[in-house]
């Protein structure tokens, strides 16, 4: 930033209400200058929107899918190639879009970039997603392709049968996009990355000289891999264990030997879901394997989303790493339990009262 750019900037933290005038009077410039070095912070990420909204520091910048679920959800025995009676129901979802809607929900400051169509079903999105406690200045709108649709089918225990995704509008969100939000990026405490993004952004954020911890969520196993460039960049990834063989194009089946290749890699700590039985954690310190909590399932849809989620918020809250472990899959259980991807009464106050019934 230059030494006039970042004079205006220092003048607008001071007072961010002071119209274009005061500040040419209080730094001895001209309108026509503080304006153009406004346009400039806005254009480079600094300024948000109006009444210089300023970038937070200090908070979670999330980059991924957004796209509006429909959940269907069958209400007897799945009878696979036949019609089933069952409930349907639209909520918000997106892997990246729904940790961000968790970590705002368990008490963390989180920005979207997402791609999102300039269509009805993208204003609903947006508007869905604002109201959980999102930051969304930062949503790139699209006007020709639609918002991102996932469609997904469940049987009669909430376990997952087929699902279509139509998320074409992700590989809008290209480096140079990205490029201009580099404000927001240097600025933030972590960036999460799903693999839903395209190749080319994955390799763009790798090779940037960004001071954010990065963190990822490997998606499925057809797009795990797509993290390759990044691996030795992350502080955090979560995987399951066909995630985890795409990404190292292995057939292992012994997770301990998996998280061990994946640190090889440069990975600081792994998070591999186990599924229904439970999750090992590899960092620095070694091996932590923890069991599910019981519970009964309506949809698996976003339980691994707000997993991760809840690994990152109980890193703020617990030192031992039974306790982030145990936490964590609090929320995926709490999400389990709920036919949205993200459960609306998700927070720190609440997971901890549901882990205490337990």
């Amino acid at each position: 930033m230059k030494e006039q750019t970042l004079r205006v900037y220092e003048a607008i933290k001071q007072d961010p209400l002071a119209s274009q005038k005061a500040l040419a009077d209080r730094l001895n410039m001209t309108r026509e200058s503080v304006a153009s070095h406004i346009m400039q912070l806005t254009r480079q990420g600094y300024i948000l929107g109006k009444g210089y909204l300023l970038a937070e520091q200090d908070a979670y910048v999330v980059i991924g899918g957004a796209n509006v679920d429909i959940n269907g959800n069958s209400l007897a025995q799945w009878l696979p190639q036949d019609s089933n009676p069952g409930q349907i129901n639209q909520s918000p979802g997106g892997v990246g879009r729904n940790i961000a809607e968790n970590l705002a929900r368990l008490g963390e400051k989180v920005h979207l970039i997402a791609p999102i169509g300039l269509d009805q079903r993208g204003d609903w999105l947006i508007e869905q997603t604002r109201t959980s406690g999102v930051d969304t200045h930062h949503v790139i709108r699209h006007d020709t392709l639609p918002t991102g649709t996932y469609l997904a089918i469940s049987n009669e225990v909430g376990q997952l049968q087929a699902a279509i995704a139509d998320m074409r509008i992700i590989d809008t969100l290209e480096p140079h996009r990205l490029a201009a939000k580099t404000a927001l990026l240097q600025g933030a405490r972590g960036i999460i990355v799903d693999a839903n993004l395209s190749q080319e952004c994955i390799t763009w954020l790798a090779q940037q000289a960004i001071n954010a911890t990065f963190i990822a969520d490997a998606v499925s196993a057809a797009k795990a891999p797509k993290l390759l460039p990044i691996l030795a960049h992350l502080d955090v990834l979560k995987v399951n264990q066909d995630e985890a063989r795409a990404i190292l194009n292995s057939q292992e089946k012994d997770p301990k030997q998996l998280v061990q290749a994946l640190q090889k890699h440069g990975v600081n700590t792994v998070l591999l879901s186990l599924g229904s039985q439970g999750l090992l954690l590899a960092d620095a310190s070694g091996h932590h394997y923890q069991t599910c909590h019981p519970t009964t399932p309506t949809s698996d849809t976003g339980a691994g989303d707000a997993l991760l989620s809840g690994y990152l918020s109980a890193c703020e809250q617990f030192e031992q790493t039974p306790q982030r472990l145990s936490f964590a899959l609090a929320c995926a259980a709490m999400t389990l339990e709920s036919p949205h991807a993200n459960h609306p009464e998700l927070s720190v106050q609440n997971v901890t009262q549901w882990m205490q019934t337990l």
